[in-house]
């Protein structure tokens, strides 16, 4: 068991550099979309999958690598549960641009939590191959 702690600790900040990461890509692709590239978007919504299933991995992850860490895995599903809604706001849930322009506000607040995540528990990184 001390083996899959160890390596759910290890995938838990490559999780959220991963988030980190792709946001930036995102914010790149919707940008280049807006000043006239109607041909990423497809790219956009392909890559904002990518980042959904980089936060199930960074829930995941904090279950089985920081169970009783309350502050890390309340930090982690709040990553999850804001990317999800970020998501959504997309598309799925409202009919006004007003609601729809939350899904950008939201990416925001996926960066923080990504960011904070991966400051905090980088250390696993590069103390695993020390173990």
């Amino acid at each position: 068991m001390q083996t899959v702690k160890r390596a759910a600790r290890f995938l838990h900040p490559l999780g959220a550099a991963g988030v980190v990461a792709l946001v930036f890509l995102q914010v790149y692709l919707i940008a280049a979309y807006i000043f006239g590239d109607s041909g990423v978007l497809n790219s956009h919504v392909t890559v904002g999958r990518i980042v959904v299933a980089l936060e199930l991995l960074v829930f995941v992850t904090a279950l089985v690598g920081w169970w009783g860490d309350r502050y890390e895995i309340t930090i982690s599903t709040a990553l999850l549960v804001v990317g999800t809604f970020q998501a959504l706001f997309a598309k799925d849930i409202g009919s006004s641009s007003e609601v729809h322009a939350l899904h950008g506000l939201l990416a925001l607040a996926v960066f923080a939590l990504a960011w904070s995540t991966l400051v905090r528990t980088r250390a696993e990184v590069r103390t695993a191959g020390a173990v």
